[in-house]
C-alpha cells in the first residue's frame, strides 16, 4: 500500500515521502529517481545510545529494523545518510538539502503567498485526517477533535518556520502563529 501511495503522488509540488515503512525498492524499481531519494539511517552505535532507557524488547526491535532498512537500501542502490550524533540537526538538514539542491532549484515552486498558504493548509489538512484515521479503527479510544498535535503556521511568509500546538478541531481550519493572520 506505501509504494502505491508513493506512486499515486504528483510530481509537482516536490513531495517528501518519509517514514520506515518507505520501502528502498521504489528507488531499485523506478518509481523514484536515484537523484531525489535519500534514507537516514543511525549508525548501530547511535541507535543503541539513543534507545538505552527503552525496555529490551524495543531495542531489539528498533535494532532489527534500521537492519532490515540498510540491508534493503544496500540491495536496491538507495542513497543513505549515515546519522552517528556527531551532527546537529541543522547540519543534516543542510546536507539533505544540498542533496536535493537541483531538484529543489529545478521546481516548481510555491512563489505566491496563496501558492504557500496552500501547501501548507494541504500538510495541516494531512495531520487532522492522519490523527481522525487513527481514531477511526474500532480499538481507538478518544475523541480525534481534541487531540493536540504540532501544526505549521499558515501564513506563508517565506521567513515563518513557526508551529501553533492546536486541538484537531481547530485545525480543521487555518492555523496562524500569534500575529501571522
Amino acid at each position: 500500500m506505501v509504494i502505491d501511495d508513493v506512486r499515486a503522488l504528483p510530481t509537482a509540488p516536490i513531495i517528501v515521502a518519509e517514514g520506515s515503512t518507505v520501502p528502498a525498492s521504489i528507488v531499485g524499481d523506478g518509481i523514484a529517481d536515484r537523484t531525489r531519494a535519500v534514507w537516514l539511517l543511525p549508525t548501530e552505535g547511535f541507535q543503541q545510545a539513543q534507545l538505552a532507557g527503552h525496555v529490551a524488547g524495543a531495542r531489539r526491535l528498533y535494532s532489527l529494523l534500521r537492519n532490515v532498512i540498510e540491508q534493503e537500501a544496500r540491495a536496491y542502490g538507495a542513497p543513505v545518510l549515515s546519522v552517528d550524533g556527531t551532527r546537529g540537526v541543522d547540519e543534516i538538514t543542510r546536507a539533505v538539502e544540498e542533496r536535493f539542491a537541483a531538484a529543489i532549484a529545478e521546481g516548481p515552486r510555491a512563489d505566491t503567498l496563496a501558492d504557500r498558504r496552500a501547501l501548507l493548509r494541504e500538510a495541516n489538512e494531512a495531520v487532522v485526517e492522519q490523527v481522525r484515521g487513527y481514531f477511526a479503527r474500532p480499538w481507538a479510544q478518544g475523541d480525534p477533535e481534541q487531540v493536540v498535535r504540532s501544526f505549521l503556521c499558515e501564513c506563508g511568509l517565506t521567513e515563518c518556520s513557526e508551529s501553533v500546538e492546536a486541538t484537531v478541531e481547530r485545525a480543521a481550519r487555518p492555523v496562524y502563529s500569534p500575529g501571522h493572520g
